[in-house]
């Protein structure tokens, strides 16, 4: 299945793309504090899986690779589209 295709019904924005962001950028739209934003390289996609800084330390003490450790820190979690769009602005899109 296309995960961009695929939705979520958000109690803010209704039926939404559905995209996914470790837990510190998601608390971020709670906090209004800034975390970073990393995408992934994922051509096609206007809102591709993302992770704060913290995340981006913890994968590349191993290389760059997400590994068991470093998907449990990031614990990542469903938002819908019109969260991921405030997120990547309150966060500062570092992949630019």
């Amino acid at each position: 299945m296309d995960p961009r295709k695929e939705s979520v019904h958000c109690r803010q924005h209704g039926q939404q793309q559905a995209t996914f962001v470790c837990q510190h950028i998601a608390q971020s739209l709670r906090t209004n504090a800034g975390a970073g934003f990393f995408m992934a390289n994922d051509p096609g996609n206007p809102r591709p899986d993302a992770w704060c800084a913290a995340c981006e330390r913890k994968v590349s003490e191993t290389g760059g690779e997400w590994t068991e450790a470093s998907n449990a820190f990031a614990q990542v979690t469903m938002i819908c589209g019109r969260c991921y769009d405030r997120a990547r602005m309150l966060n500062g899109d570092a992949s630019a």
